[in-house]
C-alpha cells in the first residue's frame, strides 16, 4: 500500500463515556430480548440514536424505531437536538401507524434521554415494556439498530453531499422510505424486503 501510494480510511475514536447510572437506576437495566424468542411483528420494537453531520448546518440527530421482527423502520425523525420529547414524538407516529398491543417491548441502549422519568412514564402509561443493553454489553445487543444506522451511512448517506438539514431529511426518508423498507433485502427474513415479509404474514 505504501509503495503504491494508498492510504486507508480509518474510523475515527470516540471518546469513551462516563457511566453516570447511579446504583439504584442499575436495577432497571435489564435486557429482555437477549434470549428471547421472537415470533411476531410488535412483539419488540428496537430505538437508538444517530449523528447525521451536514456540511453548513452542523450535527442533527436521527431517532428511529425498527420491528424487531421485521426488520422495518416502523417510525423516525431527525432533530437538531436530542432529548426524551423528540424520542417521545417518533414513538407516538409509530404507535398511531402500528397500533401495537400492550406488552409491547422496546429495547435500547442505555442512553439518559432512554432512562429518562418522561420517557419511562410514557412506556408505562401505554403499557409497554422497556429493556436495556446489559450494564456491561457489547455492541450486539442492539444490532438491529446498530446495522440499519450503518447501512444507512454506507449505503447512501456517505454516498452524497449533505450541506444542510433538507439534504439530510431528504436523503433519508428516500433511503428508508424508498429503498430500505420497500426494497432492500435481508437474510435474516428469508431474502425479502420488510414490507414484502410484513405482506406474506
Amino acid at each position: 500500500m505504501k509503495t503504491l501510494g494508498i492510504k486507508s480510511i480509518v474510523a475515527k475514536k470516540f471518546p469513551k463515556k462516563i457511566s453516570r447510572i447511579t446504583d439504584k437506576e442499575k436495577n432497571n437495566i435489564v435486557n429482555l430480548i437477549k434470549d428471547l424468542d421472537i415470533t411476531h411483528i410488535n412483539q419488540v420494537w428496537t430505538t437508538d440514536i444517530t449523528y447525521i453531520k451536514t456540511i453548513h448546518e452542523g450535527t442533527f440527530y436521527l431517532i428511529s424505531f425498527i420491528d424487531y421482527f421485521s426488520k422495518k423502520v416502523v417510525a423516525w425523525g431527525l432533530f437538531d437536538y436530542q432529548k426524551s420529547e423528540q424520542i417521545i414524538t417518533i414513538l407516538k407516529k409509530g404507535i398511531e401507524e402500528r397500533k401495537p398491543s400492550p406488552g409491547l417491548i422496546i429495547h435500547s441502549d442505555k442512553g439518559s434521554q432512554l432512562r429518562s422519568k418522561e420517557y419511562r412514564r410514557f412506556l408505562s402509561k401505554h403499557n409497554f415494556v422497556f429493556s436495556y443493553t446489559s450494564l456491561n454489553h457489547s455492541c450486539d445487543e442492539n444490532a438491529a439498530q446498530e446495522s440499519f444506522h450503518a447501512l444507512l451511512k454506507k449505503e447512501w448517506l456517505y454516498q452524497t453531499k449533505l450541506y444542510n438539514y433538507e439534504d439530510a431529511y431528504r436523503e433519508i426518508y428516500n433511503y428508508i422510505e424508498g429503498f430500505y423498507n420497500p426494497i432492500r433485502i435481508h437474510s435474516s427474513i428469508g431474502y425479502v424486503s420488510p414490507v414484502e415479509f410484513e405482506k406474506s404474514l
